[in-house]
């Protein structure tokens, strides 16, 4: 197999030149994953050995956003579009992309010297690791961490998607049991957008600070992927909005008890969702490289998800929990504190939780925000509050963080009432209003505002205006 340029001869030769004295690449800060080796331990390593292992830091260190972006040698710029040639007969493509062909997929082709490797769309046929090169030398280490992240991205939604499937018919066993336990003797529709964003994001939702760890038996690998998901959406919104239901989804509105036969529908929806999100990726080079450059994907560590990965329903019955706590009635009433644990409170089980001596009453104090909640029911209602919260834990339905300070959180951004999963001014990712628990100023609190007001409006309700003191 003979050698040639990635690129065209020039423009490879540029990026040597321009490689050598280019400026550190704009970095990002991990905020979410320690690094996993300590600074005082780390090994030099060498980005240019095409025969090293590979490394998170080599996307930085080998400036491969500009590699591929820059505006006069990036590989954007300088690899040729397919054409007609002057003779009339066709380019064979092997120097060239193709007008319809996704940028990653001309990559491959290119990079291996032969044509075959697609990994434009999940469980693709022809997206296995392949470690053949068929470039010059200069820019070998380049492409073959380019190739490492359009693989690794592809195989992670894949495995992703085969793992909702899971998840999806394991929330279905779950239907009948929440039902029975919450009595939705108002049952309202419950938008099919929202069951759907809350599983397309369901792995994000447990990348959030705070909650990976309230899940139980979640896989090391499972929490490092959540962690990196989520990072990747918040640098490119793009994906993250690739990753939302289709605008007829809008339209549909189910009872909670209905969903236990139409969760199996969602599976079909959720697999042309993360499609899309990987065709993004894949044919659009600038938000497959904001997706990346953080370099989470370039190093060793292994995205691929196990079918069975535990938690990636967490979001959607935690939603379902906090929609049926809606409907009937349920509420509670923060206390902003902050609390002393050191203090007077020794009533806490180990769900953070105080009840009575009837084991009635529920006061959880959240160990994150440093405040408490103090949950309401109607009179007669079958199930005391306190008696749901362990139920809540001791089910895996909702971790109780999520379930209170989620709600505040929502409310406070006076988001309550919205789409579950929302975006910020800036095109960020915002998880919070996964709990639709409504969050009510107490009778003792009438004229206070827990947050600060929005358009000169308090965003939390009170009882007196909606229950009566």
């Amino acid at each position: 197999m003979r050698l040639r340029y990635y690129t065209l001869g020039a423009a490879a030769a540029a990026w040597g030149a321009y490689f050598s004295t280019a400026s550190p690449v704009r970095g990002l800060i991990d905020i979410l994953i320690p690094k996993a080796v300590p600074l005082e331990s780390r090994q030099v390593v060498n980005c240019t050995d095409i025969h090293a292992d590979f490394d998170e830091s080599c996307w930085a260190t080998l400036g491969l956003s500009d590699y591929l972006l820059d505006p006069i040698t990036g590989w954007n710029a300088t690899t040729r579009i397919c054409s007609t040639t002057d003779d009339g007969t066709d380019s064979d493509g092997s120097d060239c992309c193709k007008p319809d062909q996704p940028w990653s997929t001309c990559f491959l082709h290119l990079a291996h010297g032969v044509a075959g490797s697609d990994c434009s769309e999940i469980n693709a046929q022809m997206c296995s690791w392949d470690p053949t090169l068929a470039v010059a030398a200069v820019i070998a280490p380049q492409v073959r961490y380019v190739m490492r992240n359009i693989y690794v991205i592809n195989d992670f939604f894949t495995t992703y998607y085969e793992a909702l499937s899971f998840a999806t018919s394991q929330a279905q066993l779950e239907i009948s049991n929440i039902v029975n336990e919450l009595d939705p003797t108002k049952p309202k529709g419950i938008p099919w957008f929202d069951i759907l964003t809350a599983l397309s994001f369901g792995l994000a939702f447990l990348g959030a600070p705070t909650i990976a760890v309230s899940v139980l038996n979640l896989e090391a690998n499972a929490k490092i992927a959540a962690q990196t998901m989520l990072i990747s959406l918040q640098q490119a919104p793009g994906s993250a909005k690739a990753l939302m239901p289709s605008g007829d989804s809008e339209s549909k509105f189910y009872q909670i008890g209905e969903l236990e036969s139409k969760l199996g529908d969602a599976v079909s929806e959720l697999k042309g969702m993360i499609n899309a999100a990987v065709e993004k990726l894949m044919s659009d080079m600038p938000t497959f490289v904001k997706f990346v450059e953080s370099g989470k994907y370039s190093g060793q560590t292994s995205y691929s998800l196990p079918n069975q990965t535990v938690g990636l329903n967490i979001a959607l019955k935690t939603y379902l929990v906090s929609s049926s706590m809606w409907d009937n009635g349920w509420y509670a009433t923060p206390n902003i504190g902050p609390y002393d644990l050191d203090g007077p409170i020794t009533c806490m089980d180990e769900n953070n939780v105080c009840t009575d001596p009837n084991n009635s009453t529920a006061i959880y104090y959240s160990p994150d925000t440093m405040r408490s909640y103090t949950l309401n029911v109607p009179n007669g209602y079958g199930v005391t509050p306190y008696q749901l919260t362990r139920d809540l834990v001791g089910n895996q339905w909702a971790p109780l963080n999520v379930l209170f300070d989620g709600a505040f959180n929502c409310t406070m951004e006076g988001h309550a009432g919205t789409n579950n999963i929302n975006f910020n001014y800036d095109g960020t990712l915002n998880v919070a209003c996964i709990s639709q628990l409504p969050i009510l100023t107490g009778c003792g609190s009438i004229g206070n505002c827990p947050s600060p007001p929005i358009n000169g409006t308090c965003p939390f309700g009170s009882i007196a205006d909606t229950i009566g003191c």
